[in-house]
């Protein structure tokens, strides 16, 4: 079933125990949440305060698995990884910009999907 380079339809059914109205109510709620939390993730990566961006990363980074993308979670432990390592600012920038797209790619793999629920 799942056709999504980011997100899993599958583990987001199982997660939701197959059930339609929570599975909308849930990725309402992510879409909501989930791309301000990402947002203010962007701030802090720009303003370069590196506690908060591990914080913050670690506050997101499990969501990832409950709609099924495991690839964007490793990407946040990365990015807590980079500023633990005290990595270079622009290491983590150039992260954080891969990070971007895929995020923005699984939101919208989130809409179509939810677009397909009846």
């Amino acid at each position: 079933m799942n056709t999504y380079n980011i997100i899993d339809a599958d583990i987001i059914q199982s997660n939701m125990m197959n059930n339609t109205e929570v599975i909308k109510q849930m990725i309402s709620m992510f879409l909501g949440q989930g791309k301000e939390d990402f947002k203010a993730l962007q701030e802090l990566v720009e303003n370069k305060d590196f506690a908060g961006i591990k914080s913050k990363a670690h506050h997101i980074k499990p969501t990832m698995e409950y709609i099924g993308a495991s690839s964007l979670r490793y990407q946040f432990q990365e990015l807590e990884n980079l500023v633990t390592s005290g990595a270079a600012y622009t290491d983590l920038k150039s992260h954080f910009t891969i990070m971007e797209r895929d995020f923005k790619e699984a939101m919208e793999e989130l809409e179509d999907y939810a677009s397909t629920l009846s």
